[in-house]
């Protein structure tokens, strides 16, 4: 007689993370196939929050851009509209103990914007036991006695209007505080109209030298007095690679004049010779009363030509008081000890994979006065001495000279942003998906062949190329978000999420705005997360227990249920053999009002759906529930999706019961 068909069960009894990739049969226990808007804390799957509209209204200009904001106590200090829209932003921190301040700067196409959230203005605000004794708000008292006297600043900050300081939408733009100043990087576009490169080809020659002045003779260049302007290809150091501005005298619809240093020689040959006009970097020093000036160009005062000062760039890192400034295709800067102004190319500079098919895409300080230098197909260390030593000799002396170590050339950082630095890690996102450096016992950095997205590359595979640069990267409260663009979307819109605390990748969020910047800012005391789109609005994230905030405050009392999913790893209780389901269990956690949907999805012989009966908690308060949910169907393997469909149901176990088949009738037999 045959015996009784064995029940069996097989589950999870928590979620550390989604790996899609894989073969869902191979998947341990406790991962997923799929996390769409979850969050796997302790086990745990609950939806995310929703993301709560902060500000928005800030105009764009002719392209949509990125506007990186920080808010205040209680809420963002930013105007509603900007004229010509925002490029770049930086919190700005004064160094002055007295009057100090902390302020938000966005760079606007003329000006910069200045919203104080930190010991200026907003005194009713952030100063909620202080007493307010003027009606400038200009002192303050604290609860503690303490006169504090507050330093007012202006809402805006102008940019020198000669001969054209505006910002164009096609201009690489960032911000960096350095040396107690606020440098605006802007490096123009070579298609921008009047940047792109021109070749000396007139008769009247090259460059002619009378004293400290030198003609440039360059046809119908149309450049404006106090325009700056790149020369390139000449025989001696002031002509290759320099920078310098316009002078007033003699300037003439074929020529213009400069400043060079003494003893430059003339140099009248014309073939290689290049000149373009670039955007001088600007720079605000963080005075009340003052506005953006430009920083210095041409050659240091008393140096040989060979020394530089500050050059057009798009961007720049600041580390152990040197600013780190990319010098063309492959070749880095790095200034003077306390001077942003100083550059000596021959002891402070470096130069990766010369000649190659490659070129710099970031340069992210390190520790020990080292630098990562993230090249679009490989990535160097770069090891700069800070300060000459001696070794007990009379005369002899160190040089700073800097030395450069290969990590890998097997892949590169697609996208500049999307570097994040992690106590010893640094996240990246690159064409074969993100990587991460680590430092390994003997304290160098490695670089691992094998990317951390593997998991998920089937996921990453939908990035398109062409946009991939435009990912950003963040690191907060343990976790790497990195959002990118999805699909035909030009503008990042998923944001995964890759957990430290499981080191598996937690979850891919989607949302219905664009998600073009995140950063880290403060809210309520707490350093929470934030987005900002191109159209200027600005998201906090997880937040709202309802859903998601419209983007567009036009729509009343809108609010966006989040669409969160699990699908289970593919349950075969040990056999290959056809087994008859019987039943989903499940525990969940549903707030009033919330539902879920269950789903078994049945895999061979044939695929098979079965819709499960759901669950919507109507009893009108929280409640926990033990599901068992009915399936009755024949099949080789089973998984489990299970979507929320209102509020923020959380799933703390799944499994799933089988009948396997009966053993056969079997005889014994006892031998003589």
């Amino acid at each position: 007689m045959p015996l009784e068909s064995p029940i069996q069960r097989d589950g999870d009894m928590g979620f550390i993370g989604f790996a899609s990739r894989m073969n869902p049969l191979t998947l341990p226990a406790g991962m997923l196939q799929l996390s769409e808007n979850m969050r796997l804390d302790r086990g745990v799957a609950v939806t995310r929050k929703g993301a709560k509209r902060m500000a928005s209204g800030v105009a764009p200009a002719d392209t949509p851009l990125t506007v990186p904001f920080v808010l205040t106590n209680p809420g963002p200090v930013v105007r509603s509209i900007y004229d010509g829209g925002i490029f770049a932003s930086a919190v700005v921190r004064s160094p002055d103990a007295v009057n100090s301040f902390e302020v938000i700067v966005l760079a606007g196409r003329d000006r910069a914007f200045i919203s104080a959230f930190d010991g200026s203005t907003e005194f009713s605000e952030l100063w909620a036991t202080g007493v307010i004794l003027t009606d400038d708000d200009e002192s303050i008292i604290t609860d503690t006695g303490e006169l504090i006297i507050a330093t007012i600043l202006p809402d805006e900050i102008a940019f020198p209007t000669s001969p054209d300081e505006t910002i164009d939408p096609s201009d690489n733009v960032s911000m960096v505080q350095a040396f107690n100043r606020l440098y605006l990087l802007r490096e123009a576009s070579l298609s921008a109209p009047g940047f792109g490169t021109k070749n000396m080809t007139t008769a009247a020659g090259g460059f002619d030298v009378t004293g400290t002045v030198a003609t440039v003779n360059l046809d119908a260049h149309d450049y404006p007095i106090g325009a700056r302007v790149r020369i390139e290809g000449g025989a001696s150091a002031a002509f290759s690679g320099q920078e310098y501005d316009i002078l007033t005298t003699n300037h003439t619809a074929d020529s213009f004049e400069i400043e060079v240093p003494p003893d430059t020689p003339s140099d009248t040959a014309t073939a290689g010779r290049t000149v373009r006009r670039v955007k001088a970097p600007l720079f605000w020093d963080l005075d009340p009363t003052t506005s953006f000036v430009r920083s210095p160009g041409g050659v240091p005062a008393g140096q040989p030509a060979t020394f530089k000062t500050l050059r057009s760039a798009g961007f720049a890192s600041y580390s152990n008081g040197r600013l780190i400034v990319p010098d063309g295709r492959d070749s880095v800067l790095i200034s003077d000890v306390l001077d942003a102004n100083f550059y000596d190319p021959f002891f402070s500079s470096f130069r990766a994979n010369q000649g190659s098919n490659d070129f710099l895409v970031a340069v992210q300080p390190w520790v020990e006065g080292a630098f990562l230098v993230f090249m679009r197909k490989s990535i160097y260390l770069a090891h700069v001495n800070q300060f000459a030593s001696t070794d007990g000799s009379a005369f002899a002396i160190d040089t700073p000279i800097s030395k450069l170590e290969l990590l890998t050339d097997e892949v590169g950082c697609s996208a500049r942003r999307s570097i994040a630095v992690a106590g010893s890690f640094v996240f990246f996102l690159s064409d074969s998906g993100v990587y991460r450096l680590d430092s390994r016992l003997d304290l160098k950095l490695r670089g691992d062949t094998k990317p951390l997205s593997d998991p998920i590359a089937d996921q990453l595979a939908n990035v398109d190329p062409g946009y991939a640069s435009r990912a950003v990267g963040l690191w907060h409260n343990n976790r790497y978000h990195l959002a990118v663009p999805i699909g035909d979307s030009e503008i990042n819109n998923a944001i995964f999420i890759w957990s430290a605390l499981n080191e598996q990748w937690e979850t891919r969020d989607d949302y219905g705005f664009g998600v073009d910047d995140l950063l880290v800012a403060t809210n309520e005391r707490e350093r929470r997360v934030f987005s900002t789109s191109q159209a200027g609005i600005i998201m906090m994230l997880d937040e709202l227990e309802a859903g998601d905030d419209a983007p567009d405050p036009s729509v009343p009392n809108y609010i966006g249920t989040v669409p969160g999913r699990i699908v289970t790893r593919r349950y075969g209780m040990g056999t290959m053999s056809s087994k008859r389901f019987t039943r989903v269990l499940a525990d969940a956690v549903l707030p009033d009002t919330g539902a879920i949907r269950v789903t078994a999805n049945l895999r061979n012989p044939d695929t098979n759906e079965v819709l499960v009966p759901g669950l919507t908690n109507d009893t009108g308060s929280n409640n926990d529930f033990s599901l068992k949910l009915p399936i009755r169907r024949k099949a080789h393997y089973a998984e489990i999706t299970i979507e929320t469909l209102a509020d923020r149901p959380e799933i703390r176990n799944v499994s799933i019961e089988a009948a396997l088949a009966s053993r056969p009738q079997t005889d014994t037999k006892i031998a003589a």
